[in-house]
């Protein structure tokens, strides 16, 4: 059963109701074309985007999704950890009036097709593979399984035999010869909850959702988001590509979690907004990693019964070093149906001061299989 999170009036939703992510991602390579948008990665295989590139990558990916002759108001699934192609084949999908459902990286075949079963998805989409996850033999099986699923498509630049390819690198650098015409109909987002119920999303709800974590994480265009949350999540999709997106701040996804490529992520800028789930937040900063001026709020996610008041959401305990001043930011995530944010206000300082030497980095580790399994978020 699909369900969708109770109406109750926001104010700032409602003044979106007219909004989209098209309009978004529109205004913003108007207004800051070559800014940088929106990477995956600081490790050369990594994909990077600014925002005019973003566009028209959005845009082509739009165009390949109305030629593969999938109905106007369909559905399809988009496989998506931590990354930036499924972001830009999201948004290429609503911007031709698709609803878009999430999955997580991690799920098998199996749990694919019962949700494209659940859904009514009749294309699937996703990476070649993610990590060491073959997410391809995945999504070929479950299309093979599935009674309605008609289309699959690769997000590669390798074509891949029997499937659609989008190749978001090649796609944001080809000029856009015409426009894409307007689509009135605003798709919606679907999210699994973890007990597989699954949440539809408005545009604007979202959006007025990334609006309040914003507002009170304090995230401004100079200092970049790094998220850890794959973008399946209700809250991998706030406080990753569309914090950046509507602050104007460059934003980073990592995952799979890799040490190495997380320590480049981090030389990339100063004072960077770090969300990760609360289970390794401790790790993170026995690690070493909040010592220099590199990270300038550690955002711990935890995950909530949907029932539980905002009020007696607590974050975890973090014993940080004798005179850091980091600040901690937590993000309360009930299901997939809301999020909370609140800045701890004994540990909110002023922003780090630059260090004089790089600080001794130790090696990160997980001290038990439930903060590994946390990096599935």
């Amino acid at each position: 059963m699909i369900s969708t999170p109770g109406a109750a009036s926001h104010p700032v939703a409602d003044a979106l109701v007219g909004f989209d992510f098209t309009k978004l991602v529109a205004s913003a390579a108007k207004l800051r074309p070559d800014r940088p948008a929106l990477c995956d990665s600081a490790l050369p295989s990594g994909l990077g985007l600014t925002f005019a590139q973003l566009e028209r990558a959005v845009l082509h990916s739009a165009a390949l999704w109305r030629d593969l002759g999938v109905p106007q108001d369909a559905r399809v699934l988009i496989v998506a950890g931590a990354r930036v192609a499924p972001v830009v084949a999201m948004l290429g999908a609503l911007h031709v009036g698709l609803d878009v459902v999430l999955a997580s990286a991690h799920l098998t075949a199996s749990e694919f097709v019962d949700i494209a079963e659940a859904t009514g998805a009749v294309a699937l989409c996703g990476e070649a593979a993610n990590g060491g996850i073959d997410i391809a033999d995945a999504l070929f099986s479950a299309a093979a399984l599935s009674t309605q699923v008609r289309y699959v498509a690769m997000l590669t630049d390798t074509p891949v035999d029997g499937a659609a390819t989008i190749d978001i690198k090649t796609l944001r650098d080809q000029p856009v010869d015409r426009p894409m015409p307007m689509v009135a109909r605003k798709g919606a987002i679907l999210t699994v909850a973890p007990d597989g119920q699954v949440i539809s999303h408005s545009q604007h709800a979202l959006m007025a959702a990334t609006v309040d974590f914003i507002a009170e994480a304090r995230i401004g265009m100079r200092q970049p988001v790094i998220s850890t949350l794959s973008v399946a999540s209700f809250a991998g999709l706030v406080a990753g590509p569309l914090a950046g997106f509507m602050s104007g701040a460059q934003a980073f996804l990592h995952g799979p979690f890799e040490s190495k490529g997380f320590r480049e992520l981090l030389s990339f800028g100063r004072q960077a907004n770090v969300v990760i789930p609360a289970a390794v937040a401790q790790a993170i900063i026995d690690a070493g990693l909040v010592a220099g001026p590199e990270i300038g709020a550690l955002i711990p996610l935890m995950r909530c019964n949907e029932n539980q008041h905002a009020e007696e959401a607590c974050g975890p305990s973090l014993q940080l070093p004798r005179d850091c001043s980091l600040s901690i930011i937590d993000i309360f995530a009930f299901g997939e149906s809301s999020l909370a944010t609140k800045r701890r206000a004994s540990e909110a300082s002023a922003l780090v001061p630059p260090a004089t030497g790089r600080p001794v980095l130790k090696p990160l580790s997980f001290s038990s299989p439930q903060s590994r399994r946390a990096g599935a978020i």
